[in-house]
């Protein structure tokens, strides 16, 4: 019979190991097996064209994880195995030597292999590949004797191994197809700087040209080129681009183009089964466009996500693809997509290594080629690409070297609690921040803050007249009485028990569908859904410039859900689950799961707009619906509402020293970089790890506008939908927003900031 294992990961490279490295620090106690065709344990890939093949890193540096690692957390490892098969259907996977295993969640991270070469000639000996451990041993023992190499191929691979052999003494000559070196770059300055480059360091470089075939008698003796020349050698060096691993998939069930198509979320047609890394064509929501990445900075990133997916989060991929890359003593990135791109931009020196390369479509930042620049100027590059940053009002500071790009991709978050008619306040917060021209780029919200959200990202530059509209429709007009205290008490038990018209009905003024005692919740939702719908076209949420985030919990697995606008098609069903609050309203079924009113778990969703949005450069505003501080409660009902307070308010606490942890590790990792060799040194400082992990950037600010309720206002103030009161509520919105703006360092430091850089 067939073992059976909880999750089981194909691939030993960066994608299934970080995948297993997550799904154990995300809590999962389930089995993990990790299968690897290779014989050894997981290692870099990164490694062997450069420091592994030229015998300055040993095998065993080459590990990621020694073998403790993964007895200690139950990761079983099986090398030396091939899957030949997966039935997705019944969720088994077929291998060539150690039997067949059951699964109950799968990740394919198989990566990719090498094209061959199908010339005359082309398997002689002393043709070599590079993809593993042995052939990078087998070509460092072949290029001891070897006084030539043809290395065939100029992209990144080629370029890197190419290097390396020049630096072992041996003559190269590197033939690429394309007229230009590194077409990837798609710019002419940069691949005429790296052809002259490696001239100079004794590369000699054939460009538009190809090998038509190889000479030798049983071994490889020279290469053939179209264009008629001929080039002794003793090995020949291949690198001509690679093919994803997926002919074990070609009857499994699983959807597959140049690679394995998945979703935003990484999940594959077949339902439980993820891919990740070079093998996983993706839908890029950066670029609104599939790609497939051969990275090891992407193959991390996504089997990371790949394994909290695995264990239901629902977190879509959204990062900037970065491309690392060592070529002799010169280390660069290379950013985003170049694809239609129609301007260029650049800062600094070739000459110099210090150099920059903004590549723009409409005057968006789509791309970047960085090489000796601050890691701060980079990191905020990324942001400016996957945040859509129009740059037209400083384009022509783009190449002045002294205009600081930190805080250039600033994202505005506007934060919006669940608290019922108090969110009438939040419809005059949003009033006061168009009057002072801060529009959100980003709004998530709960319960009744995800109405208002929805309608923000549905109106966007016009909310606040949307809102007012749609307060005013919810509203409800109460009979008279004759003094303010009978007014508010009769408002609150009119609205609780008529409900509001065109908001919320009780089931007792509905035609009975079931005996009360079987209810599920005390009023309908209809009449919401007819609302919210006349002022969100949610067909057009996803084109929207401002991101929408609504939070709900899901009431059979009690986990917190996020539906994103950029990865979601989001339907009035969402918003209408983010308020269903028991048992006031019953749940929302979406998809055959059922949702409630993500306030009773988390009522202020920041931590979910740092988890999938990034904690650095924001800017965010975040409505207190209920007061922090109170008085002590004098009776029943003040009890009842100070415990709601309570349990519905704001808890963003400042961590101090986990904030100095942070400040002291960073100037350690600076200490011991400033004993490194200087090229060593410089060549970490481009990293992308280094990069994400230590660049300075713009810091994240938090203004809070508070609702501090009306002198002697009664308790259960969130049910009370009367007019009266919702006018009350919007204009102390208004002027506490108005308030928090004026009195705010951190607003008065971006509006000077702001000013600098029109100016």
């Amino acid at each position: 019979m067939p073992k059976h294992f909880d999750f089981v990961l194909l691939g030993g490279g960066p994608a299934g190991v970080s995948a297993a490295e997550t799904l154990r620090a995300e809590g999962a106690t389930g089995s993990i097996l990790l299968v690897s065709g290779e014989t050894s344990r997981p290692y870099g890939h990164t490694f062997l064209p450069k420091q592994f093949l030229l015998g300055a890193m040993p095998k065993e540096k080459l590990m990621i994880h020694d073998a403790a690692y993964y007895r200690e957390r139950a990761i079983d490892i099986m090398p030396g195995v091939l899957a030949v098969a997966v039935d997705a259907p019944d969720r088994l996977v077929r291998t060539d030597c150690a039997g067949d295993f059951h699964f109950d969640k799968l990740l394919i991270a198989t990566g990719t292999k090498p094209i061959r070469l199908t010339v005359p000639g082309s398997t002689l000996a002393g043709v070599h590949y590079l993809q593993t451990i042995g052939d990078a041993e087998a070509l460092r023992e072949a290029a001891k004797n070897a006084t030539r190499v043809v290395v065939v191929g100029g992209g990144f691979l080629g370029l890197e191994v190419a290097a390396s052999l020049a630096r072992m003494g041996v003559h190269v000559t590197l033939i690429e197809e394309n007229e230009l070196l590194l077409p990837q770059l798609a710019a002419p300055e940069l691949s005429a700087f790296f052809s002259r480059y490696c001239a100079e360091r004794g590369i000699e470089l054939r460009t538009n040209d190809i090998a038509v075939a190889l000479k030798g008698a049983s071994r490889v003796e020279a290469v053939v080129a179209r264009s008629g020349e001929l080039w002794p050698c003793d090995l020949v060096v291949v690198a001509i681009g690679v093919t994803p691993e997926t002919g074990f998939l070609r009857d499994s069930g699983i959807l597959l183009g140049d690679g394995i198509l998945v979703d935003q979320y990484l999940e594959t047609s077949a339902p439980g089964v993820f891919a990740a890394g070079d093998v996983a064509n993706f839908f890029d929501i950066v670029f609104k466009q599939r790609r497939r990445i051969e990275h090891w900075d992407n193959a991390v990133k996504q089997g990371r996500l790949a394994a909290r997916n695995m264990l239901e989060r629902r977190l879509a991929y959204d990062e900037v693809s970065y491309f690392f890359c060592n070529i002799l003593d010169l280390s660069f990135n290379f950013l985003g997509s170049t694809q239609d791109v129609d301007d260029r931009v650049s800062r600094g020196s070739l000459e110099d290594r210090s150099f920059a390369l903004f590549y723009l479509k409409n005057d968006v930042v789509h791309a970047s080629f960085s090489m000796g620049r601050p890691a701060s100027e980079t990191l905020a590059t990324e942001l400016m690409i996957r945040h859509h940053v129009n740059v037209r009002s400083i384009h022509d500071r783009l190449s002045d070297e002294n205009f600081a790009l930190e805080g250039v991709a600033t994202q505005t978050v506007l934060i919006l609690q669940g608290g019922g008619a108090l969110g009438a306040f939040e419809c005059g917060v949003v009033k006061a921040l168009e009057e002072a021209a801060i529009h959100p780029d980003i709004v998530a919200g709960v319960s009744i803050g995800a109405f208002n959200g929805a309608i923000i990202a549905g109106n966007p530059g016009k909310a606040a007249e949307a809102l007012d509209a749609f307060w005013n429709d919810l509203s409800v007009a109460t009979p008279y009485a004759p003094t303010e205290a009978w007014q508010e008490a009769l408002a609150l038990w009119w609205s609780i028990w008529f409900g509001s018209p065109r908001f919320f009905l009780p089931h007792w003024q509905l035609p009975p569908d079931d005996l009360p005692w079987n209810w599920t919740s005390l009023y309908d939702f209809g009449p919401a859904r007819v609302l919210l719908e006349k002022y969100v076209d949610f067909s057009r949420l996803r084109e929207s410039p401002v991101r929408l985030l609504v939070s709900t919990v899901n009431v059979e697995t009690a986990q917190l859900e996020v539906f994103d606008s950029r990865a979601d098609d989001i339907t009035v069903d969402h918003i209408l689950a983010s308020g269903s609050l028991p048992a006031a309203f019953p749940w929302t079924t979406i998809q055959r799961k059922h949702y409630w009113d993500a306030g009773i778990v988390s009522n202020s969703p920041l931590e979910l707009v740092t988890e999938r949005c990034g904690e650095v450069s924001k800017r965010v505003f975040i409505v207190d619906l209920f007061a922090s501080q109170q008085r002590l409660p004098e009776n029943l009902a003040e009890v009842l509402m100070r415990r709601e307070e309570i349990v519905y308010s704001e808890r963003v606490r400042s961590d101090v020293r986990h904030r100095e942890r942070i400040g002291d590790f960073r100037r350690l990792v600076y200490e011991i970089m400033d004993n490194l060799e200087p090229e060593a040194g410089q060549r970490l400082r481009q990293s992308p790890r280094f990069i994400q992990r230590m660049a300075d950037t713009a810091p994240t600010t938090i203004t809070r506008i508070m609702n501090e309720g009306a002198e002697g206002e009664p308790p259960f103030a969130a049910n009370n939908f009367s007019a009266p009161t919702i006018e009350r509520l919007k204009k102390a919105g208004y002027h506490m927003a108005k308030r928090a703006i004026l009195g705010s360092p951190a607003e008065a430091a971006h509006a000077t900031k702001r000013q600098d850089t029109l100016n």
